[in-house]
């Protein structure tokens, strides 16, 4: 009996202190600070000049192909028709290499910009992360992944724009 009892007082103790303390959840716009991080302004830029280096290289080929294939159509009443089929493969291939480099600098642009902006969130989560150490929290959540927010429930943005220097 007395080993029960003792049994269910150390099951129970637990309980007691977790509810003796007080838990504390926050909640963040992450993107919303993000954006406010000075290092936003240089990601940007770079990341415009980055695609206007490769839009420019696209339109490049692009009236490239497009002068072939005008000075094609001129000559065409006067070649004979292997000269014709030889132009007209090139004018495909010359297609699929713009499609292809398309494609190529879609990708490039995409894992520029991870490693542009990885910098900037991992500098941002620590901030997040130094928030809930200090001010101990037991969560801090994304505000756009919350489907219900108590009252309770605390907006720590102010505390990481602060630990950020935004303020």
């Amino acid at each position: 009996m007395l080993k029960k009892i003792l049994l269910a007082a150390l099951i129970l103790m637990p309980a007691t202190f977790v509810s003796a303390q007080e838990i504390k959840l926050g909640y963040i716009n992450a993107t919303e600070v993000m954006m406010m991080m000075p290092e936003i302004a240089d990601y940007e830029k770079q990341m415009a000049d980055f695609n206007e280096q490769n839009k420019k290289f696209l339109e490049d080929m692009q009236k490239e192909f497009q002068d072939k294939y005008a000075k094609f159509e001129q000559e065409k009443a006067t070649l004979s028709e292997s000269i014709i089929a030889v132009r007209e493969q090139e004018l495909v291939e010359m297609q699929r290499r713009i499609e292809t480099t398309y494609q190529t600098l879609m990708t490039e642009s995409e894992k520029k910009q991870q490693e542009l902006i990885r910098p900037i969130q991992e500098k941002l989560l620590a901030a997040i992360e130094a928030v809930g150490k200090k001010n101990n929290f037991l969560y801090i959540f994304t505000q756009e992944a919350i489907l219900f927010k108590s009252d309770k429930a605390i907006n720590v943005a102010p505390l990481v724009k602060k630990e950020l220097g935004l303020n």
